[in-house]
């Protein structure tokens, strides 16, 4: 049950949270605007979409079959996680920040080449990598399996695993962090003449950091186990770490940008 809990469950209810984020941030697009900007909005939705693509389709990878199934799904998934999911979150929160007018197209193309490539090496690497699958638990007769990253008979392609964990430490581990750390400064240091009319703003600025940082200390976390404990395959800590997340996100999503505007 708990094998249960730990892949579909907790997946799929983040990946709810997430894509009904996506909704709502698209709903708030005009009325916030003018404090804002569209784009502000349109890069968080298309984040949150697709992280919650991302998080929902992990029964679809374990559920589907032995190899060659659980990498391809996987594939998909991290290319939603990596190429989209963290460009357009972090670019999203440099417009909050920084305003458009700062924050350029060339900007915005450099975070998505970027992100897109990485996606692209991990999907190559991730499939040299991956040695098959094996049944992980089942539900009732039903076998459910993943893939064989970590215990892979071949010991160059497990070596592999390093340049996979090197890419999720900089997308979307390091750059979640560093939105966080400037969603930080930009609510510690929000000007005291805007304070009196958009009095929300630095603890929707904090809110949102500490959705942030939560994602990304729960993926740290998992691979410092491995690194450091040996104990491999806590993907559960990312969902739950996901499900702090949406939670913040929705708060400061919700929380109008001044007390005296009611939605």
């Amino acid at each position: 049950m708990l094998n249960i809990f730990a892949n579909i469950i907790v997946p799929i209810l983040s990946g709810i949270i997430f894509i009904g984020l996506a909704r709502y941030a698209i709903y708030l697009i005009p009325l916030r605007t003018l404090v804002t900007g569209a784009r502000t909005y349109k890069n968080a939705a298309l984040g949150f979409f697709c992280f919650g693509l991302y998080l929902t389709t992990r029964p679809v990878q374990i559920l589907l079959g032995p190899h060659p199934m659980p990498l391809i799904v996987n594939n998909i998934r991290e290319f939603f996680m990596i190429g989209i999911f963290a460009p357009a979150v972090f670019v999203a929160m440099m417009n909050w920040v920084f305003g458009m007018e700062k924050i350029g197209k060339k900007f915005t193309a450099f975070c998505f080449i970027v992100g897109l490539t990485l996606s692209i090496v991990f999907m190559y690497t991730n499939t040299i990598a991956i040695g098959g699958s094996e049944e992980i638990f089942r539900i009732g007769s039903y076998a459910v399996y993943d893939g064989l990253w970590f215990k892979n008979p071949d010991s160059n392609s497990r070596a592999l695993m390093n340049i996979l964990f090197a890419i999720r430490l900089l997308d979307p581990v390091i750059i979640l962090a560093i939105a966080a750390v400037i969603l930080f400064w930009a609510a510690k240091t929000y000007p005291e003449d805007k304070k009196g009319f958009y009095n929300n703003m630095p603890i929707k600025y904090l809110l949102t950091g500490i959705g942030c940082l939560s994602y990304s200390l729960s993926m740290l976390l998992a691979g410092f186990l491995y690194l450091f404990g040996n104990i491999p395959n806590q993907w559960w800590m990312y969902y739950l770490g996901a499900m702090g997340a949406g939670i913040f996100e929705a708060i400061s999503l919700y929380l109008p940008v001044s007390r005296k505007v009611q939605l």
